[in-house]
C-alpha cells in the first residue's frame, strides 16, 4: 500500500506528539508522585513528631523542591542529546539562543502580556466563582505566587521551577516539534504546558503564557523565555508587596510610575504588533491535517489526565 507525502508526514507528526506527550507525562507523574510520596509517607516516617505547620511549611517546601529535581534528572538524562545539540538528525535540539536579537522592547512587550494573561484568569476564577456559588460546588482559586515566602520557596519559584518548566515544555517539547510548523509548536507545546497546571484557572494562564514563553523561545532562543519566566515569577512572587512598604515615599511613588509606564509602553507595542504577529502566524502556518496529531493517544491521556486533576477542586475535600 502507497502512502502520500501528506500520510507520510502527517504519520511523523503524530509519533512525535505521541512521543513527546509520553515524556511529558512521566515528567509530570514523577514530580506528583514523589511529591504525594514525601509529603504522606518520607516525611511522616522521619519527623514523626513534627507538627502539621511544619509538615505544611518547611518541611513540605522541601519535598516541592526534592519532586522537581527528581522529575528534572528525568528529563535531562532522557533528552541529554537534544538538550546538549547532539541530537542524531539535527533538528530537534533544544535553541538556547538565536540569531535575532532581543530587545529592550520585546521583554517590556513579554511582561505586559504576562500581565493581561492574569487579568484574564483573574476574571475567568471570579466568573467561576459567580457560577458556582450555592451549587455546594468548591470554587477554584485564582493561584498566584504569593506563597514564596521561604528562601527555598523563592529558589524553586523564581530560578528552579522557570528552569525545568522552560526546559521541558519550550526546549524539548517545542523544540521537537518545530519542524512541522512553527506556529503548531507553540501551540501544542502551550496546550500541554496549561494542562499540566492540574488546574482550569491556572491552565487558562498557563496557556496564554506559555504562547508568549513559546514565541520568545522559538525567535529569540530559550534563554530569553527563562529569563521573562523567572521575571515574571519574581515580581509575582511577593516580595515587592512585602518590602515595598518599607521603602521611602519617594521611592514607592518613583517605582509605581516606573511601573505603570513600563505595562503602558508594553501594552502599546502590543498593539503596534499585532499586524506583524497575524503575518508570523500565516506565514508560519501548519500544513492541513497537522492538527489531527493530537489525536495521539498519549497526547489525550496527559490532558485527560490534567483535566480530572483540575476538576478534582472543584470537589470539597479532594483540592
Amino acid at each position: 500500500m502507497r502512502h502520500s507525502s501528506g500520510d507520510v508526514h502527517n504519520w511523523g507528526v503524530r509519533q512525535a506528539v505521541n512521543a513527546l506527550s509520553a515524556f511529558a507525562f512521566i515528567y509530570v507523574a514523577i514530580e506528583t508522585l514523589a511529591g504525594l510520596l514525601g509529603s504522606k509517607v518520607v516525611l511522616p516516617a522521619l519527623f514523626p513528631h513534627a507538627s502539621k505547620e511544619q509538615y505544611n511549611g518547611p518541611l513540605g517546601d522541601w519535598t516541592v523542591v526534592v519532586s522537581v529535581v527528581l522529575a528534572l534528572m528525568f528529563a535531562l538524562i532522557s533528552q541529554w542529546p537534544v538538550i546538549v545539540g547532539h541530537e542524531r538528525h539535527g533538528q530537534d535540539q533544544v535553541r538556547w539562543v538565536t540569531a535575532r536579537r532581543f530587545s529592550l522592547l520585546a521583554l517590556i512587550i513579554a511582561l505586559a502580556c504576562f500581565f493581561l494573561s492574569q487579568l484574564v484568569a483573574g476574571a475567568a476564577n471570579s466568573g467561576l466563582s459567580a457560577i458556582l456559588s450555592g451549587t455546594g460546588l468548591h470554587p477554584p482559586t485564582a493561584s498566584d505566587d504569593g506563597g514564596m515566602e521561604t528562601p527555598i520557596m523563592l529558589f524553586y519559584g523564581i530560578l528552579l521551577g522557570p528552569f525545568a518548566e522552560e526546559l521541558v515544555f519550550r526546549g524539548v517539547i517545542m523544540n521537537g516539534l518545530r519542524r512541522f510548523g512553527r506556529v503548531f509548536a507553540i501551540i501544542t507545546s502551550s496546550l500541554l504546558f496549561g494542562f499540566m497546571h492540574g488546574s482550569l484557572v491556572q491552565g487558562l494562564f498557563g496557556f496564554i503564557s506559555g504562547l508568549v514563553l513559546g514565541y520568545l523561545a522559538m525567535e529569540y532562543g530559550l534563554v530569553w523565555s527563562l529569563l521573562v519566566h523567572m521575571l515574571n515569577n519574581a515580581f509575582s512572587s511577593g516580595l515587592l508587596a512585602k518590602y515595598m512598604p518599607l521603602a521611602p515615599e519617594v521611592v514607592r511613588i518613583g517605582l509605581g510610575l516606573l511601573m505603570i509606564l513600563v505595562l503602558l509602553t508594553g501594552v502599546v507595542g502590543l498593539l503596534f504588533k499585532l499586524g506583524t504577529l497575524r503575518d508570523y502566524c500565516r506565514s508560519n502556518r501548519a500544513p492541513k491535517g497537522i492538527y489531527a496529531s493530537w489525536r495521539a493517544p498519549w497526547f489525550l491521556l496527559f490532558c485527560m489526565a490534567c483535566l480530572l486533576m483540575a476538576l478534582s477542586e472543584f470537589v470539597p475535600g479532594l483540592s
